[in-house]
């Protein structure tokens, strides 16, 4: 059974979720009314056609899970406008469905709408935004002068929320919503690289976050990417003992329920 497959298969009970990893920075989440929720997705080679002086910099190491165009997904949010998290190749399959909606930061909204796609919308920190199943808060991180606009993302179902930090440094002045909210699931990057955290300090702030659940991603796609997992597993016991670390693979996901979590077969 490929991933799509198992997407399509799954059925979450009610009161639960599954959530996938789709390698780098992009996840989907399907929920019990069978919407699905793709965040950050990377399924292209646009960064390394991007940047040709890297060379192998940014080759693909892995290939992607699945095509853009094979799931007409509900939602699609964006955190910010890099290429590994704004796929502008994977766009079109995205979007040309006419059932996908686009959440993201004002730069990706205002590059999509040049790009001919309707049901964009863009989003403010700290303005909740009420969506089918779920609300959805953009909160600050900080990713530098590389992309000053770039956010993360706060899911409430009711049952559990999950937070998608994005790209961010260790910076605790600009990260206390997420840290007051504690939300239930972390996603937290984990590569050091290019302003983001590295194991350790993604352990250090699941700790500040007191979440039950810790799943890193952003390693291990591009060379350049660097993120070495074995720093998040040494430190998790020491900075964030309570949280529950969730290591996947590309392709796997886990099924949250409430305060808890099952991983997929």
């Amino acid at each position: 059974m490929n991933f799509v497959e198992r997407v399509a298969n799954a059925s979450p009970e009610a009161g639960t979720l599954e959530l996938f990893w789709l390698g780098q920075a992009g996840f989907l989440i399907k929920t019990s009314d069978a919407k699905t929720i793709v965040i950050d997705p990377y399924l292209s080679d646009c960064v390394e056609r991007m940047f040709p002086e890297n060379g192998l910099g940014f080759k693909r190491l892995s290939p992607a899970p699945m095509k853009p165009e094979d799931m007409a997904v509900d939602y699609l949010l964006i955190s910010h406008e890099h290429g590994d998290h704004f796929d502008v190749d994977s766009m079109p399959g995205f979007m040309k469905n006419g059932k996908t909606r686009l959440y993201a930061n004002r730069p990706v909204a205002r590059a999509a709408r040049e790009m001919g796609f309707d049901g964009v919308y863009a989003l403010n920190k700290g303005e909740v935004v009420s969506l089918e199943g779920f609300s959805l808060l953009p909160v600050d991180c900080d990713h530098g002068e590389l992309a000053p606009e770039a956010m993360g993302f706060i899911l409430d179902f009711g049952f559990a929320s999950i937070y998608y930090a994005g790209d961010t440094a260790l910076t605790p002045e600009r990260l206390r919503v997420p840290t007051e909210l504690s939300p239930d699931v972390a996603i937290l990057p984990i590569n050091g690289a290019f302003g983001n955290l590295d194991g350790e300090q993604a352990a250090k702030y699941a700790g500040m976050l007191k979440s039950r659940i810790v799943i890193p991603c952003h390693f291990w796609t591009f060379p350049l990417h660097l993120g070495n997992p074995q720093q998040i597993i040494d430190a998790m016991p020491k900075f964030a003992p309570e949280s529950k670390l969730e290591l996947l693979c590309q392709g796997e996901g886990i099924t949250i329920k409430g305060r808890q979590a099952r991983r997929r077969p």
